[in-house]
């Protein structure tokens, strides 16, 4: 059975450095970049679907190119991906 982490606070509060993981860039450029805070996305049940970090689209072209964003200039994770984090 899988160790299930829950993390209470609606804003995921990690390291820069696993941000910058998530987001699949170098630390340097996430420290350019401009962004809100990722956010958890829960269900009517108040379980986590999904976190997510909003980005600006004022970031330069070759590094808003570097992210999976979608049309609204968010990047999705699944919790696996962010708890991986906590261990």
């Amino acid at each position: 059975m899988e160790k299930r982490i829950e993390v209470p606070e609606f804003r995921v509060r990690l390291p820069d450095h696993a941000i910058a993981q998530l987001l699949g860039i170098s630390l340097s450029d996430y420290q350019v970049l401009s962004h809100r805070p990722i956010e958890a996305y829960r269900d009517v049940n108040g379980e986590i679907v999904e976190f997510y970090i909003h980005v600006s689209s004022n970031n330069s072209p070759r590094l808003l190119d570097q992210l999976n964003m979608d049309h609204s200039n968010f990047v999705r994770f699944t919790p696996k991906q962010v708890y991986a984090h906590y261990v």
